[in-house]
């Protein structure tokens, strides 16, 4: 499918309705862009964080760690601990970083959604935790090794 649209005065664009469709993107949804060569792949958020995790996981089997040990580890720890206690490589510990900055990106527009539904414009510490943890159990249990 080729489909073209008009680059805004600010950098907007428009993503044509049939390519939303197939990328099941609604209003509100977090997507990603990757340059690939002398384009850009737009992924939804969930399916970029999906496909690293996956490329991930299949190099840490080859080493037999257990992705939910490192991201456990992540939690616990912080990252930078986990990627030195796991021994990561450089491509496996930008990939780690680019996983949690996703998913941190997630938590926040779900906290700035939920925000915006209730009518406040400020949570509490205790809502911003419990938002954060849910995405994180989420994308956890989502990937069991």
């Amino acid at each position: 499918m080729l489909t073209s649209t008009r680059v805004q005065e600010k950098g907007q664009i428009n993503l044509p309705g049939d390519i939303r469709r197939k990328l099941k993107l609604k209003k509100g949804d977090l997507v990603t862009f990757t340059i690939k060569g002398n384009g850009v792949i737009i992924q939804s958020l969930n399916a970029a964080v999906d496909e690293i995790l996956d490329k991930l996981n299949k190099t840490l089997e080859q080493r037999a760690i257990p992705l939910n040990d490192l991201l456990s580890a992540c939690q616990k720890n912080g990252s930078e601990q986990a990627v030195k206690e796991f021994g990561l490589n450089e491509t496996e510990a930008s990939d780690l970083f680019t996983i949690l900055q996703l998913q941190t990106q997630k938590a926040v527009e779900s906290i700035r959604s939920s925000a915006e539904q209730s009518g406040t414009s400020q949570l509490s510490d205790e809502e911003i935790t419990a938002e954060i943890e849910a995405v994180r159990n989420e994308s956890t249990h989502s990937h069991r090794s």
